[in-house]
């Protein structure tokens, strides 16, 4: 039985960054060693295996350049039956001269802009090799050789990905009206308690709105809070804040021109919680999330208290983040892989398709499951994801933001969830709300990954089925 060397060195660094049909190229290049009894892979076996395909640009290339494909894998089969041969051969390993190739390969990918290796640049690596026999036969048929390089890397640089803004950054903002929404989450969260404790103290002020400072108030009264015991350790307790709140004598930072049910900054607090809920995979509002939607809008009265009283954003914003982190939520995961591989390709923008991925990477969920069983695997997906939204190479912000499409899923997982009863959204939740969303770039790269969604809702369909 032929033993795939590729299998064997599936961990190397080198073929780490190949894509899987690349990968299929150097599993050819053994088959025509083993065919010609060779026991190591040289350059040519390669090069027969990049001609196989009669589709790829490679081939189509030669064409243009009046070069008969059939003719030229002659030269190449004449010039592999002039070695020598060991028989039987059922294992072979690669030449030095095919390991320079597979360096030269990255660099070549790295320098067209490409974070992965293609069959092309494997190509360019191979007819770059000094030592290419091949060369020297066709220079001697009067074709010009460096004419053919000039065009190849012509070609391929050609689909150099350059800085672009995100396709799904630019779509326009949904304006509809989230109060609605947000009071439904208020009634049916475990905050309710907080805010009708905040309600009631409108009763004994001179307000009829409702401020961060009340918000503010209410939770820290709840002592038995673990956000609470996190407050009291940087110094913020009902008592403190009290005391500042009464040196207070104008709500003016808490209003713009509109008056709503609660304050503009109250609301943009209780926005900025409502999709943290979202984006960390929570189906409840908790006390958290209030505190941390605070810390987000930097506004109103809450705020100036927490500033007055010398809070460090950062480190309040971490230690409460801290134990939620801890529960190991997957939509929390795949969100943190998706920032990660937006950093990767220098973008700032989380969209659909590093959702995707980030159910691909995360690989343990039943979503991961039906993408790998639907042929859906790592290499693939960043290949066809950079070639639909580009890479950024040394560029890219510390602050990742999330396209309008990527908040569409996050809400509709997060509703697919509540129709479930479930405590909290997965990844099969997010998976379905890709589905939901034909328009969007994740779909796009299904597509062209060659999956569809009722394959994919049928798959998870199945899978929970058996659970």
């Amino acid at each position: 039985m032929v033993k795939f060397i590729y299998n064997k060195l599936r961990e190397s660094i080198v073929f780490e960054k190949f894509t899987e049909k690349a990968i299929e190229v150097v599993k050819s290049a053994q088959k025509y060693a083993i065919e010609f009894n060779h026991e190591k892979i040289y350059p040519e076996h390669l090069l027969l295996a990049l001609l196989n395909d009669p589709n790829s640009i490679i081939v189509k290339t030669f064409s243009i350049q009046k070069i008969e494909i059939n003719s030229l894998k002659k030269e190449i089969e004449t010039l592999l039956n002039k070695r020598a041969v060991i028989k039987p051969v059922e294992f072979v390993v690669f030449s030095d001269s095919s390991k320079d190739i597979f360096t030269k390969t990255l660099y070549i990918a790295k320098t067209l802009g490409n974070s992965y290796v293609k069959p092309e640049h494997l190509f360019l690596a191979v007819w770059d090799y000094p030592q290419l026999e091949l060369k020297k036969v066709l220079q001697e048929k009067n074709v010009d050789i460096e004419k053919i390089k000039t065009m190849f890397y012509n070609i391929f640089s050609n689909n150099r990905q350059k800085r672009i803004i995100h396709p799904e950054i630019i779509e326009k903002r949904r304006r509809n009206d989230k109060r609605e929404s947000i009071a439904d989450l208020i009634a049916s969260s475990d905050s309710s308690k907080i805010f009708d404790r905040a309600i009631a103290k409108l009763s004994t002020s001179n307000y009829e709105i409702l401020g961060t400072e009340q918000i503010m108030q209410s939770i820290l009264e709840d002592e038995t809070l673990e956000v609470v015991k996190t407050l009291n350790e940087f110094g913020i307790n009902a008592n403190s804040f009290a005391d500042k709140l009464k040196e207070i004598s104008s709500r003016k930072a808490e209003f713009g021109d509109k008056q709503i049910i609660f304050t503009p900054n109250a609301l943009q607090t209780l926005i900025n919680a409502f999709d943290l809920v979202r984006e960390l995979g929570s189906a409840s509002l908790l006390p958290e999330y209030i505190i941390l939607g605070l810390i987000k809008s930097k506004k109103g009265i809450a705020y100036n208290i927490l500033k007055e009283l010398n809070v460090n954003d950062y480190l309040l914003e971490e230690k409460i983040l801290q134990p939620i982190e801890k529960q190991k939520n997957e939509t929390l995961y795949i969100m943190r892989l998706a920032k990660q591989e937006a950093r990767r390709i220098g973008n700032n923008v989380v969209g659909s398709e590093l959702i995707l991925l980030g159910i691909v990477l995360e690989a343990n969920s039943c979503a991961a499951e039906v993408l790998r069983e639907l042929g859906v695997i790592v290499k693939d997906a960043r290949e066809v994801i950079e070639e639909l939204i580009g890479v950024n190479e040394d560029w890219g912000s510390n602050e990742i933001t999330f396209s309008q499409r990527a908040k569409l899923i996050l809400e509709d997982a997060w509703n697919i969830a509540k129709l479930q009863n479930k405590n909290k959204t997965t990844a099969d939740d997010l998976l379905l709300a890709i589905c939901n969303q034909p328009d969007s770039v994740a779909m796009k790269a299904l597509s062209k990954l060659g999956v569809d969604v009722l394959e994919i809702r049928q798959g998870i369909k199945n899978k929970l089925s058996r659970i």
